[in-house]
């Protein structure tokens, strides 16, 4: 794990910016927050305080998920559906052949805090992951890596169908840790690419689940009622392109839905006895 520095995170709602790169119908309220941000125009600008915590260094492998069957009995990743026959659904508690390095995907919300559980440890709050992957408040990094897209640096897709690209070297999941130069500061790798990250939780697009905060003070105690209609998840995936469109690597999904897109890593408090 990665130890990750406090700090405060800004959760914005204005409109992403147009083609010309100025936010439609801008306030300076708005301007202030980081425009990739952008995504739920319902959402004030708001600052949630994050304390330090540990966070996976990488995404959950699929030989990590395996040990976790194994010792559980857990359901294995299974879709019944075709495309997933020969390339996705597991046979027991085995990974298709030579994917154990890959991230476990074709897991829904549950399933991956059930296994972060197991672990000792439990699935990050969206305040952390952002926390984690793009700094704090006033930090200029638009990627986990700095301010500049490099496709080199993480394993991504792109907007036209068929949507996986493998001039990264990988047409669908890479191994974790595949693309060290996208490492964040802490040296925590693939936040953005490879698989969409599940968060702890449900999608905020309303203050008012949020315990209030007095006027221009930053959201302590982040806590958001569950179960969740949708959950946040973040990060983009090999089925995604953040060059083109970085807002929408903050998303929400059912959470019972299992994709081969999504994935987790798992934090741990600061307190917390280490697994």
């Amino acid at each position: 794990m990665v130890w990750v520095d406090g700090g405060d995170v800004v959760f914005a709602g204005a409109a992403p910016r147009g083609p010309g790169g100025a936010p439609p119908g801008s306030t300076p309220a708005a301007e202030a927050v980081p425009w990739r941000l952008r995504t739920a125009p319902a959402l004030a600008p708001r600052r949630v305080r994050v304390a330090g915590f540990w966070l996976d260094r990488t995404e959950v492998t699929r030989g990590d998920y395996a040990r976790f069957l194994q010792a559980t009995g857990y359901r294995p990743p299974f879709v019944d559906e075709p495309w997933a026959a020969a390339d996705w659904n597991w046979s027991g508690a085995e990974p298709p052949a030579g994917t154990d390095l890959h991230p476990v995907v074709l897991v829904s919300w549950y399933d991956a805090a059930e296994y972060c559980a197991w672990a000792g440890k439990r699935l990050p709050h969206e305040p952390e992951w952002q926390l984690a992957a793009l700094g704090p408040a006033g930090a200029t990094r638009a990627y986990p890596w700095g301010d500049a897209y490099d496709g080199a640096k993480l394993n991504h897709g792109q907007m036209r169908e068929p949507n996986t690209d493998a001039s990264d070297g990988y047409e669908w999941t890479s191994p974790v840790g595949a693309f060290p130069a996208g490492a964040t500061p802490e040296g925590a790798l693939d936040l953005f690419g490879n698989a969409w990250e599940y968060t702890a939780d449900p999608r905020v697009n309303d203050w008012s689940l949020i315990p209030a905060a007095g006027a221009g003070e930053p959201i302590t105690g982040w806590a958001v009622p569950t179960p969740p209609l949708y959950v946040a998840v973040r990060g983009g995936a090999y089925f995604f392109d953040v060059e083109r469109r970085p807002e929408l690597e903050r998303t929400e999904f059912l959470p019972e839905l299992r994709r081969k897109t999504s994935g987790f890593r798992c934090a741990r408090d600061a307190e917390a006895p280490k697994p």
